[in-house]
């Protein structure tokens, strides 16, 4: 579901250890209640267990960032779930080329179909906005229907 105000507590301790770790780039609880908007969480008992980020830009493009599951759920399929969901809201929103920037977990994208790229292949505006200091792989795939996504999610965790 989308995530509201009320959440920006429990993606904040979510996320902290992956901030302090230098995994994730720094989300200040102020900045999320900001851009609240763009994040989607998957709850159990009323308690954030896996979130994401999806960011829209121009030309069809849309980034998935922030995705997080909670250590002791990362073997249930959540990451899976949250990552199917983000792609379908992709499609709803006419982003058909969507990308993750990583420092960690490539090997997991990659299984998912994405493809590394350069930098020259993000949309400009976010070309403008990437920080090589990170040292972030780029990773994109192109999304066309609910049915291709139903059929590449057969593959996952094979």
């Amino acid at each position: 579901r989308r995530a509201d105000v009320g959440d920006v507590v429990g993606i904040y301790e979510l996320i902290s250890p992956l901030i302090q770790m230098g995994t994730l780039v720094d989300r200040p609880k102020a900045v999320l209640e900001r851009s609240i908007g763009q994040y989607y969480v998957y709850t159990r008992d009323n308690l954030v267990v896996a979130c994401g980020q999806l960011k829209t830009f121009e030309d069809g493009f849309a980034e998935i960032g922030c995705l997080v599951v909670k250590k002791e759920y990362r073997s249930g399929g959540k990451g899976d779930s949250m990552l199917g969901y983000l792609e379908r809201l992709c499609l709803r929103l006419e982003a058909t080329k969507v990308f993750v920037l990583s420092t960690q977990t490539m090997e997991w994208f990659i299984e998912r179909d994405f493809e590394e790229v350069d930098v020259e292949q993000l949309p400009p505006s976010r070309q403008t906005t990437y920080n090589p200091a990170r040292a972030s792989k780029i990773y994109m795939k192109s999304i066309d229907s609910d049915r291709e996504l139903d059929a590449s999610e057969l593959w996952w965790n094979r």
